[in-house]
């Protein structure tokens, strides 16, 4: 069954303590505040090289209720092809 990927990218503050950030992103997770309808996995991530060295994102992986699933907030929709 194909799966729809959402990937959000997180830019920091400098003031912001990486570490803070990451213990808030775990006590979400230990909260259940991630438990979103249709979410299989979510994955935050941090990049290592090049541009977004350093920096993180977060790869949200929903089941798709159907191709064609509404994708935004005024209908709009996208027929996606399958994930190998």
């Amino acid at each position: 069954m194909p799966k729809l990927i959402s990937i959000h990218e997180y830019d920091l503050k400098p003031e912001v303590d990486t570490a803070d950030f990451e213990r808030a992103i775990r006590d979400a997770e230990g909260r259940g505040l991630l438990h979103l309808p249709g979410l299989v996995a979510h994955h935050l991530v941090k990049g290592v090289k090049g541009e977004r060295s350093g920096a993180y994102a977060a790869i949200w992986v929903y089941e798709p209720r159907g191709l064609g699933t509404d994708l935004g907030p005024r209908g709009a929709s996208a027929a996606l092809p399958p994930l190998p």
